[in-house]
């Protein structure tokens, strides 16, 4: 009895091999089974004997479901005919060697991004206010310690260097020196006569 079940699935592999062999050369024959019932109905009683013919009785009686069986069948053709999948394919390439004793041991990863070996000079955001009693500067620097701060006067013109941060800074007019200077929390406060 086993073996009379294993000479029948072996019997519908070979078909369906068959038939798929047929649909790749692009023979666009219909064999008699196709004929009779859909794609989905035939494969279906090929591989559990009876549901095909409950199938057939749903298509009967229901409008919708011939409709729905109708365009899985059509879908199915459709795909059969051009390819199965319209996505592009991914290969991952993964390796199937064991690793273990013997195995030959793989070089270790190395990164492929590499950082620059200075970070960029950023423009801090700077207020620049004019008052009676002086010129009043205030930059926002954040990450930057009181120790890396450089300030150069020179006329018009105050250039601030901390860090990362570099930015010449136009005064609206001519400064003697800077007078007052407080640096908290990243932000720099300055004011100018």
């Amino acid at each position: 009895m086993v073996e009379d079940s294993k000479d029948k699935d072996v019997e519908k592999i070979a078909r369906l091999e068959k038939r798929i062999e047929e649909l790749e050369k692009g023979s666009h024959k219909q064999s008699e089974d196709i004929q009779v019932g859909g794609i989905v109905q035939n494969v279906v009683s090929q591989f559990i004997p009876g549901l095909g013919g409950i199938i057939k009785s749903l298509e009967e009686s229901s409008p919708e479901f011939r409709q729905r069986i109708a365009d899985t069948d059509a879908e199915i053709k459709h795909r059969i005919d051009v390819g199965w999948s319209s996505k592009p394919v991914v290969d991952y390439h993964v390796s199937t060697r064991p690793l273990g004793h013997g195995a030959r041991r793989a070089a270790p990863r190395t990164e492929s991004v590499e950082m620059p070996k200075s970070a960029p000079h950023r423009q801090p955001i700077v207020d620049v206010m004019e008052g009676k009693d002086g010129i009043t500067i205030i930059a926002e620097l954040p990450g930057v310690s009181e120790e890396d701060l450089l300030m150069n006067l020179e006329g018009e013109t105050l250039e601030i260097t901390a860090g990362q941060f570099s930015k010449k800074i136009a005064m609206p007019r001519p400064a003697k020196s800077i007078i007052e200077k407080s640096f908290k929390n990243g932000i720099l406060h300055l004011k100018l006569d």
